[in-house]
C-alpha cells in the first residue's frame, strides 16, 4: 500500500472497524485547523480521546525518516490540556495509608471529567490544602491530572458565598485516635504512630500483601482486607488484627464475617479460594516474600538482590549491617532500615507466626551468603534498566525477566549500566541513557537480549 490513508481504506472495504475520526491534509495549518476542530468536539466521539496523532502518510517515508529511541520521526502527538469542570467541595477528610501517613482527600459533589464521574480527589497533605487556599463548601476547579488523577486546582473565589469554612487537620489518627505526629523534623506528612494496631495500616499492609507486587495473592484485595481487619458490627475482634495470622486463617476465622459467608451460612467461593490461594502462597520465592513484609526502602530490586545472596531469612536477619550494604543493588540505607525493622519484636512475631503456618523462609537449595556464585544466562553479568512501558512487561515482569537470564536488573541509570530497555514514557532514565551513550532498546530488542544475549541485538 502506498499510504497509511489508502491502508484505513482498505481494511474497511474488507468489513474490519475503522475509526473515522482521521483526515488528510497538505499542510501544517490545517493539520493544526484538524487538532483544534478535534479538541472542541472531543466529547462527541464515541470514546474517550486525549491528544491527535499527526504522521507522515506515505508509508515509504517511514523507513526513510525512521525513528529515535523515544519514537518514530514520521508521527508526533499532541496532547490536549487535561479538562476542567467546576464542582463543590462538600468536604476534606483524613485517610491513613500501610504507612502510616495522614492524607488529607476532596469529597465533591460528584461531576463528571474525563469520561468518568469524580467524587473524590487527593489534596497529599495540609500543606497543599493551604496552598490551593480551598475552604470546605467552595466552588472548585477539578481536573485529572495527565487525564488519570483527580486534582483540585484551587477555588472560584468569586463564587464564594461567606459559608464556606477552612479545613483543620486533625491532631489523632481519624481510625485508632494515636496522636498524629511527623515522622522526623522535615517530615512534611502527619503520620500515626500506631503501626502495629491502627486497623487502617493493618488494612493497608494485608492489601499490599494480597497485591501484585507483593506475593499476588488472588481473593486478598482491597475489599477481602478491610473484611479481616474491620471490627464487626457487634464490635467484636476480626480475624486480623496484624498480619500474624494472616496464613494460620482457617475457614472458621472466615465464617465469622459477612464477606465469606453466603446466605445460607455456608462459605463462599471468596472464603474458599483465598485459603487456598494462602495455601500456595507459602512456597512463593524468598523475594516477594520479603516485599511483603512492608520494611521500608525494601523494593522487588533489592528484594531479589537480598534473597540471591543470602538464601533465607535467618541469614539476612542475622548479618550485620555491613554485610547486608555490601550487596548488590542494596546499600547503606535499605541495610540500615532492614536491621531497624528487625528491631521490633512484632515485626519478629509476623515472621515467627508465619514460619509456624508453613511459610518457606528459604530458597530450595541455597546454602549460605552468595551460594549462586556467578549467574548464567544469555544476559549473565549484564546490567539492565528497564523503564517505561515495554510492550509484554509489566515492570515486575520485566525484572524477572532480567533475572531468569542471568541479568540484574537495575532502578538507575549509570556508567556500569549496560543496557537499558525503553518503552513510552521512560522520561529521564532515557535521557541519562542517551547522554551516557548506553545502548538502548525497545520491546522486541529487550526480548530478544534476554534470548541471545548482546550479540542478538
Amino acid at each position: 500500500m502506498p499510504s497509511q490513508s489508502a491502508t484505513y481504506e482498505l481494511l474497511r472495504e474488507w468489513g474490519l472497524p475503522i475509526s473515522s475520526h482521521f483526515t488528510v491534509v497538505d499542510s501544517a495549518d490545517k493539520a493544526w485547523v484538524f487538532i483544534e476542530r478535534q479538541g472542541r468536539d472531543r466529547h462527541s466521539v464515541e470514546h474517550e480521546i486525549d491528544g491527535i496523532v499527526v504522521k507522515v502518510d506515505e508509508l515509504a517515508l517511514h523507513d526513510e525518516l525512521g525513528s529515535t529511541s523515544r519514537a518514530p520521526r514520521w508521527a508526533i502527538a499532541y496532547k490536549y490540556p487535561p479538562e476542567q469542570v467546576n464542582t463543590k467541595l462538600l468536604d476534606v477528610r483524613v485517610s491513613v495509608g500501610r504507612t502510616g501517613r495522614a492524607t488529607p482527600y476532596a469529597v465533591v459533589e460528584p461531576v463528571r471529567v474525563a469520561g468518568s464521574t469524580v467524587e473524590f480527589a487527593t489534596l497529599h497533605n495540609q500543606d497543599v490544602v493551604k496552598a490551593k487556599g480551598v475552604l470546605i463548601g467552595d466552588t472548585i476547579v477539578l481536573r485529572k491530572a495527565g487525564d488519570v488523577i483527580p486534582e483540585v486546582l484551587g477555588p472560584v473565589l468569586e463564587l464564594r458565598t461567606g459559608a464556606e469554612r477552612p479545613f483543620v487537620m486533625p491532631t489523632t489518627c481519624p481510625e485508632c485516635g494515636a496522636t498524629l505526629a511527623p515522622a522526623s523534623a522535615d517530615d512534611v506528612d502527619l503520620r500515626c504512630p500506631n503501626a502495629r494496631s491502627c486497623p487502617a495500616q493493618v488494612r493497608g499492609r494485608v492489601e499490599h500483601i494480597g497485591s501484585r507486587g507483593g506475593l499476588d495473592i488472588e481473593k486478598l484485595g482491597e475489599v477481602a482486607a478491610a473484611a479481616l481487619t474491620n471490627k464487626s458490627a457487634d464490635g467484636s475482634n476480626p480475624p486480623l488484627e496484624t498480619e500474624a495470622r494472616l496464613f494460620a486463617l482457617n475457614l472458621d476465622d472466615l465464617l465469622a464475617v459477612d464477606y465469606f459467608r453466603n446466605a445460607d451460612g455456608s462459605a463462599s467461593k471468596n472464603a474458599t479460594e483465598l485459603l487456598a490461594n494462602l495455601e500456595t502462597a507459602k512456597t512463593k520465592p524468598l523475594a516477594r516474600l520479603l516485599v511483603s513484609l512492608n520494611i521500608r526502602h525494601v523494593g522487588p530490586v533489592a528484594a531479589r538482590a537480598l534473597a540471591s545472596h543470602f538464601g533465607s531469612l535467618d541469614a539476612i536477619r542475622t548479618a550485620s549491617v555491613d554485610d547486608l550494604a555490601a550487596v548488590d543493588g542494596v546499600g547503606s540505607v535499605i541495610a540500615e532500615s532492614i536491621l531497624s525493622w528487625f528491631e521490633v519484636d512484632w515485626h519478629r512475631d509476623i515472621v515467627d507466626e508465619w514460619a509456624r503456618a508453613g511459610v518457606q523462609w528459604s530458597t530450595p537449595g541455597h546454602t549460605g551468603p552468595g551460594a549462586a556464585g556467578e549467574a548464567t544466562g544469555p544476559c549473565a553479568g549484564l546490567v539492565i534498566v528497564a523503564t517505561g512501558s515495554l510492550e509484554g512487561y509489566t515492570r515486575e515482569g520485566a525484572e524477572e525477566a532480567i533475572l531468569a537470564a542471568g541479568g540484574k536488573p537495575s532502578s538507575s541509570v549509570s556508567k556500569k549500566t549496560d543496557f537499558v530497555a525503553a518503552g513510552p514514557g521512560a522520561g529521564s532514565k532515557l535521557t541519562k541513557a542517551e547522554e551516557l551513550g548506553i545502548p538502548v532498546l525497545d520491546a522486541a530488542g529487550f526480548t530478544r537480549l534476554l534470548a541471545g544475549g548482546p550479540s542478538a541485538v
